[in-house]
């Protein structure tokens, strides 16, 4: 860990460049997004003590899984939308207070996102996708062959995002692929491809629908009518809706919802055998909608799961989304999930951020001990683009030449301090030199050229060596103390995360 500065910030803003890439600006950008999307959804971060996680001895792989892959998938492929919010205007609208004259103008022009055009998709042309749904290349085989080559242990698939359309012929509600594909079954393939590669079976669902609460919820987004309250509430045509539900007709529905949610958990956990993780999204807007099945109800079906906490509001670990941990996580279980583009599911012309960026997040995290879930998105032919194989091979090359700095590799002790992330596996010590970006940048354009830099260790022990990870070449370092000071040279950096391995006496 990086003990000699208080938080990532500090020493980002010292070294004149956030880790991988991640400036302030682009942080608080990520950041607030994921706040706005978390509100809605029900999902608020723990307190630090309810991150006791499970110690069944079939979970103790999470804490090393080191590097995920996070796959979300739906009918929003099919027009190539980012998945189920397209559908829900009006976060312009939180940030400012407009008169009624402003209000009548925007509800009249369904001007919801003040951009003077209308929204991009309405729930019902969104839900409409269904019809054309029908991944006809979906080959998940393909997928987990070559993240297991890239170095991935676990990866975690979307059963049922808040759109509402279940990947599986579910039981329960009627808007799944029983409905709209013959009952095809999406989900088993992908979990009959990671038991064959040897990756652990994460599965994700969102117990938020908006399908099943259609006639129960206001599309707009909901801080939008906190900020001005002379908007309507909108039904699935974004319009004003009209009608209004007695308390009987709510309560009633919120007994089914319950219901509905309940059983797609327990179809879940009971279809195809053993799950490794289950990733909940939120919580469904019902009287205890945070705790309709409880963990340990999970547990007595799967007793060696891993179970986040955005449902139950505690879990076996701590997720951070888009934003990296800004300090050390501590004495717990925690994972970073970001999408390797910047999207989640869109999949045509969307360009993916530098490897390097990628790199430096990853090894960032890992100086924690916090795994990273990178996300992808297929298209809705169940492919994943070229791009996707193309970044996997970089990472296999720069995986096969350094994965002994993350995989067999732990947290400094904590009598040692370095001036990068670093990691440490008995008298090695691993030193993460991390690309330069442009200020806000991510992408391979952003990256700056090389320079000569200067690496720190302090640590009480001796140095026998140093040298490049995967070119085996010394390096230069002197000794003044406790203090170990290396020089990496500019012309020995490659362009992605350079790796200095010092070997202690």
């Amino acid at each position: 860990m990086i003990k000699h500065f208080k938080t990532i910030l500090q020493y980002c803003m010292m070294s004149g460049f956030i880790l991988a890439g991640i400036t302030l600006n682009a942080q608080t950008e990520d950041k607030d997004v994921v706040q706005t999307e978390h509100g809605m959804i029900g999902n608020t971060n723990a307190k630090s003590s309810a991150y006791a996680h499970t110690q069944d001895p079939g979970a103790q792989w999470f804490p090393d899984a080191t590097l995920g892959l996070f796959i979300h998938w739906g009918i929003s492929s099919v027009k190539d939308l980012g998945i189920s919010w397209p559908m829900i205007p009006g976060r312009a609208l939180a940030k400012v207070t407009l008169d009624s004259a402003e209000i009548k103008r925007i509800v009249a022009e369904r001007d919801y996102n003040l951009s003077g055009e209308p929204p991009a998709i309405t729930p019902n042309d969104y839900w409409a996708m269904a019809k054309e749904f029908n991944p006809v290349d979906y080959d998940p085989d393909k997928w987990i062959k070559a993240a297991k080559e890239a170095g991935f242990t676990y990866a975690v698939l979307t059963t049922k995002h808040h759109e509402g359309f279940a990947m599986w012929p579910s039981k329960y509600g009627n808007f799944s692929t029983i409905n709209y594909m013959g009952g095809r079954d999406l989900i088993k393939p992908f979990i009959d491809a990671c038991r064959k590669y040897g990756l652990k079976v994460g599965l994700y669902y969102s117990p938020p629908d908006w399908y099943f609460n259609r006639d129960y919820m206001n599309f707009l987004y909901y801080r939008a009518p906190w900020k001005n309250p002379g908007l309507p509430s909108l039904d699935a045509n974004l319009n004003p809706r009209k009608d209004k539900k007695t308390q009987e007709e709510i309560e009633r529905h919120q007994q089914e919802y319950a219901q509905f949610v309940k059983g797609q958990i327990h179809e879940i956990l009971t279809r195809w055998g053993k799950i490794d993780l289950l990733w909940f999204d939120g919580s469904a807007k019902v009287p205890n909608g945070n705790n309709l099945v409880t963990q340990e109800e999970i547990r007595k079906i799967q007793p060696g799961i891993v179970i986040n906490p955005r449902m139950h509001k505690k879990g076996d670990f701590k997720t951070f989304e888009r934003t990296p941990p800004e300090k050390d996580p501590g004495n717990i279980w925690a994972e970073f999930c970001d999408p390797w583009t910047g999207d989640w599911t869109r999949s045509t012309n969307i360009p993916f951020r530098s490897n390097a960026f990628v790199l430096g997040e990853l090894v960032s995290a890992r100086a924690w001990k916090v795994n990273f879930l990178l996300g992808v998105g297929p298209n809705f032919k169940g492919e994943f683009s070229k791009g996707v194989y193309d970044n996997m091979k970089v990472l296999k090359k720069w995986m096969k030449a350094n994965d002994a700095s993350l995989k067999e590799a732990g947290q400094l002790p904590a009598n040692e301090e370095a001036s990068v992330p670093a990691t440490a596996c008995e008298n090695l010590r691993y030193l993460f030199t991390i690309p330069r970006f442009r200020d806000g940048g991510k992408f391979e354009e952003d990256r700056l050229p090389a320079q000569n830099t200067t690496l720190t260790l302090k640590t009480t022990r001796n140095p026998k060596s140093v040298t490049i990870l995967e070119s085996g070449k010394k390096l230069s370092y002197r000794q003044t103390g406790n203090t170990i000071t290396v020089l990496l040279p500019a012309q020995l950096r490659t362009n992605l995360v350079d790796v200095v391995k010092i070997e202690l006496e």
